[in-house]
């Protein structure tokens, strides 16, 4: 016999429970379990005890990761991050016009031509990487920006999960309470129902009763 309330195993003559105090309730007609009745009895609770501890790691693993701070990416890319190499472009090519003007020194409208080609590819060269630098560090400082609300929102969304994860661990907590007054407490998981499944498929153990026994040891 086993204490409704807390498991404690109990005499057959107890009138309350050595541990907790609670009233002793007596089934005078509720026969002993066969073994295939203890073994589907052990398998029932196994399912049960997997999925409460199951959902409890999981619980416990996202409030670790809540507890953690959010990770995000501080500050922004500048406008030189990206524009300094156009500069270096420009001069490259103010540098190659003025050695092709001096290659083409002997026609007059070689020289004029890459003289004027000194001063317009640099300033195109600037024009055109001023855009797209601009253009690149605004997708830059956008990705930025979207990946630290992303952080956020699954932040967000995770606490929500948590939560909702904890109201049905407390539900299937409350509903096993009601239904595991025949197991003693020290047996009341996952690996314990397994052993008993053991004991009983073995034959070391013909029934619940047996197998507790053997445990208790």
């Amino acid at each position: 016999m086993f204490c409704n309330k807390c498991g404690c195993e109990l005499t057959t003559d107890s009138e309350f429970c050595n541990k907790c105090g609670a009233p002793v309730e007596r089934f005078a007609d509720e026969p002993e379990m066969t073994l295939e009745e203890s073994i589907a009895f052990a398998e029932k609770f196994k399912a049960r005890y997997l999925s409460v501890e199951k959902l409890a790691r999981e619980v416990a693993d996202n409030e670790a990761t809540i507890a953690r701070p959010v990770r995000q990416t501080t500050g922004q890319y500048s406008f030189f991050r990206f524009f300094w190499k156009y500069l270096i472009f420009a001069a490259v090519s103010f540098f190659a016009c003025d050695i092709l003007a001096l290659i083409f020194s002997f026609t007059e409208g070689g020289l004029y031509f890459f003289f004027a080609m000194m001063f317009i590819s640099p300033i195109a060269v600037l024009i055109i990487g001023g855009i797209r630098a601009s253009k690149r560090r605004d997708e830059e400082n956008e990705a930025i920006y979207r990946g630290n609300e992303r952080a956020l929102t699954q932040r967000k969304e995770l606490i929500e999960k948590t939560a909702s994860l904890k109201k049905d661990l407390a539900a299937r907590k409350r509903s096993l309470e009601k239904d595991e007054y025949q197991i003693p407490t020290s047996l009341r998981k996952s690996s314990s129902m397994t052993q008993i499944i053991t004991l009983l498929r073995s034959g070391k153990a013909s029934n619940l009763t047996d197998a507790y026994r053997i445990l208790g040891k």
